[in-house]
């Protein structure tokens, strides 16, 4: 969820969410880990490298086939390793943020599968008889839009967009005021469907409406279509008597607050461990032959293009359409941050959880998709006069320019407003951030002119078109 301020969440999120590069390279700027990390690397090291110096704890848990394996990592206390039994009480709870979006993305692919609703069907449809005041344009969105963020809805509602509000609005909605809120809410744009824009409203829509098919509460189906089908014993809303088993939650060195929520839950209230989440990843790669059945492999299914590649039920989804493919989401909440992602091509899956939600978690994202999806690094000389072509401004999408720019005879490139990050020439008209497996391909015109430019990184592949006479050189 984007619980913070928009452009702290961007920081955070950039890696494989939004324009990888840009805050791949400050990333890249940390103390790296003796050998590559990728998926098949010691949890533990992972686990280290994830929390870095920031306080709480840290727990990562690794499937391999049908083995897991765990590595935690604490602080204050020294980074070492300690050994956690998958069915272990020890195991901690974290928050995990919006990867609960995933569960709601499930439960519409089981929906669907059992024929009960469709992805076309509209939120008007299924709320005909139980709410009034909705506005047609917000009546016609699809349960399709909503799950894939292209129902042109904002973040949250009223207009709010970040900080305290945000959270405020996150802890005191209930489903009177959800639904009130759902009858004045501003569309960003006419109608549907919209670019892909995450939504955490659209999210809790869909989870509600589904609750609302159902006769029940989101939770409930939660319950009883997902964790106790699958033994999640320890991914819950409500935690009982698990409540001693968080992990203490912290923003930096400051303590936080458990984070509760009652509308908003299918976007971002879920807790659960490291082993639940890996039987949870396991269910989802045995596919349609597994205990979830064919909508296991629906939730997989990439339904719309999300910021340079696609998104399935609620999954973001990177690599190539035939090729390998990776599929992940991320969470963050006050006091705690979460990766979970699945490689069915080696039989793989990573859960990553935090108890402090400034913890480094780009270091592990930048190396898998390094790892998973390399890009040539090798240096190639190129003639510095021909550096010219490329200087200039390419917009890669309605808010997103990069720009070119030449200094010292070398090749520079940034977001607007941001700073630039050298590249390296790979090939003709290719460069490279080496340090974080980005590539720069651009394209010329039947004159020879450069018009184009393709950014891929991480299996996201991004295209821009020159929009502007070139940058100044400094």
């Amino acid at each position: 969820m984007r619980l913070l301020p928009s452009a702290w969440c961007r920081r955070w999120l950039a890696p494989w969410l939004l324009v990888p590069w840009l805050v791949g390279a400050a990333s890249a700027q940390l103390a790296p880990p003796t050998a590559p990390l990728s998926l098949a690397s010691d949890p533990a090291v992972l686990a280290r490298t994830a929390l870095g110096a920031e306080r709480g704890t840290l727990v990562v848990g690794v499937l391999r086939g049908d083995k897991a394996a765990y590595g935690i990592a604490h602080n204050p206390e020294p980074l070492v390793a300690r050994a956690i039994a998958p069915a272990s009480a020890e195991q901690p709870m974290f928050e995990i943020g919006s990867v609960t979006k995933v569960f709601t993305g499930l439960l519409l692919a089981q929906a669907v599968e059992r024929g009960d609703v469709a992805l076309d069907d509209s939120v008007g449809k299924l709320l005909a008889g139980h709410a009034e005041g909705v506005p047609p344009a917000v009546a016609s969105i699809t349960l399709r839009q909503l799950v894939t963020h292209t129902g042109c809805l904002p973040v949250m509602a009223d207009g709010v967009t970040g900080g305290a509000a945000l959270a405020e609005q996150f802890r005191s909605f209930d489903l009177p005021m959800f639904w009130a809120a759902l009858a004045r809410i501003h569309l960003t744009a006419a109608a549907p469907p919209c670019e892909a824009r995450y939504s955490n409203f659209g999210m809790a829509l869909l989870g509600q409406l589904l609750a609302l098919r159902y006769g029940t509460s989101w939770g409930e189906l939660v319950r009883a279509r997902i964790t106790e089908p699958l033994g999640m014993n320890d991914t819950v809303i409500p935690l009982g008597d698990k409540a001693s088993r968080m992990a203490p939650p912290f923003a930096g060195d400051q303590r936080q607050r458990r984070f509760d929520m009652h509308a908003y839950a299918p976007a971002s209230a879920l807790r659960s461990t490291a082993a639940d989440m890996l039987a949870f990843s396991r269910a989802i790669l045995a596919g349609a032959h597994g205990p979830l059945g064919p909508a296991a492999a629906r939730l997989l299914t990439p339904l719309a293009r999300y910021e340079g590649a696609e998104i399935g039920y609620a999954v973001m989804v990177r690599g190539p359409e035939t090729g390998r493919r990776t599929y992940y989401h991320a969470g963050v909440t006050e006091g705690y941050r979460t990766l979970w992602l699945l490689a069915p091509d080696t039989g793989e899956a990573l859960i990553v959880l935090a108890s402090n939600q400034r913890a480094p978690l780009q270091p592990v994202m930048l190396a898998i998709g390094k790892s998973r999806y390399p890009v040539p690094t090798t240096e190639v000389p190129i003639d510095p006069k021909r550096l010219a072509d490329y200087a200039g401004d390419f917009r890669v999408g309605k808010a997103q320019v990069l720009g070119f720019t030449v200094r010292d005879g070398r090749l520079l490139a940034r977001e607007s407003g941001k700073g630039y990050n050298l590249l390296t020439p790979t090939g003709p008209d290719r460069f490279a951030v080496t340090a974080i497996g980005a590539q720069f391909v651009f394209r010329r015109g039947d004159g020879g002119e450069v018009i184009g430019v393709t950014l891929t990184q991480g299996g996201s592949r991004l295209e821009g078109r020159r929009v502007g006479v070139a940058v100044p050189q400094d």
